[in-house]
């Protein structure tokens, strides 16, 4: 059994790289996507992540920064 003759071995010699650039670009749009919906819903399903969200912030904002350019 050689490996140009298994169906393994075939798959792999004959990796198209196109269809793995693909399966990657799929797979991590798939990730991100995922991400983005769990933090849209996480504050409609959990009380203590909306609490969260609305906490005030523990840092003051600087008075030395620069003016904007409006």
């Amino acid at each position: 059994m050689t490996l140009a003759s298994s169906g393994i071995g075939a798959s792999i010699v004959l990796f198209n790289l196109t269809a793995g650039v693909t399966v990657v670009a799929s797979v991590m749009l798939t990730v991100f996507v995922l991400a983005m919906v769990f933090l849209a819903v996480a504050p409609l399903v959990s009380s203590s992540w909306a609490d969260q969200l609305n906490a005030p912030s523990s840092s003051s904002p600087t008075t030395s920064a620069e003016p904007s350019d409006d």
